[in-house]
Parts: C-alpha cells; structure tokens; sequence
C-alpha cells in the first residue's frame, strides 16, 4: 500500500509540475504578446511613429526635402511592418489552439513555426532597406546625430 501511494503522490507530483511548465511558458508567450514593454507596441499607428521620427529629424537639421523623402521610404514600410504584425498575432492564435488541442499535432506546429520564420525574416529584409534607404537621405553628420538621440532615448 506504501509503495502505491508512493507512485500515485510522484505521479500527483510530475502532473503538477507539467502543469506548472505549461502556466509559465503559455504566461512568457501571452506577455512576450501582449505588446507591452518599455516602448510599446510596435504596431502602434504609423502616424504616431512618423510624428516621432519627423521631430527627430528636425533636431538634426533635416530639411523639409529630407523629411519628405524619408516619410515616403517609411511610411509603406511601417504599415508593412503593422500588417506583419497582425499576421503574427494570427499565427500566434493559431499555435496557442494548436498547443492546447487535445492531441499535439506536431507536423502542424511545426508548419506553423516555419512559417512564421520565413514570414518574418522576409519582412524584416524589407524594413532593414527601407531603413537604410532612408538612412542615406541624410548625411554622415546627421545620421551621428540621430543615432546619439536614439542612444539618449533607449537609456531614459
């Protein structure tokens, strides 16, 4: 009898610890989600980052030619990059309904990972041109200075 209530209290014991992993890892996913964080969501409006970044500018003696210029490298890029978000945020949905179905199928999450891989390195090529392309608008010295205001802010 010792020994069945051995096994039933270590088995009692390794459910409550799978279950405890699967608290802490569905809580990690659904904070890492959450968009929260110390400069908000990402996929805030576009607008808001423009006004952002077109004050920025203004610091660092960009003129009206270059904002424009570099308004109109961004713009498409962070509607992309909000789009690309709300295509993960699907995707994320999807996996959760994945992980918690009744029976785990692999193959599907594993789809699902590759995708999302693919998905986000090809949108991320894309957004580190528009960056660059936007970057070369300005000049060496102006980009020192954006880059310091940048630093400045990540510190606050």
């Amino acid at each position: 009898m010792t020994e069945l209530t051995s096994k039933s209290r270590r088995r009692v014991g390794l459910i409550a610890v799978a279950a405890s992993v699967v608290a802490i890892a569905a809580g990690a996913l659904a904070y890492a989600h959450s968009g929260g964080g110390h400069h908000g969501r990402m996929s805030g409006d576009p607008e808001r980052h423009l006004e952002h970044l077109n004050a920025m500018l203004a610091k660092v003696g960009a003129s009206d030619v270059q904002k424009k210029q570099i308004e109109g490298i961004l713009r498409p890029a962070f509607a992309e990059m909000q789009a690309a978000h709300e295509t993960h945020s699907a995707a994320f949905r999807q996996f959760h309904e994945s992980i918690m179905a009744p029976s785990i199928d692999r193959a599907r999450l594993e789809a699902l990972r590759a995708d999302e891989i693919k998905s986000l390195d090809e949108a991320s090529k894309r957004v580190v041109t528009a960056i660059t392309d936007a970057a070369e608008v300005l000049s060496p010295e102006q980009r020192a200075a954006f880059a310091k205001q940048v630093e400045d802010h990540h510190r606050r």
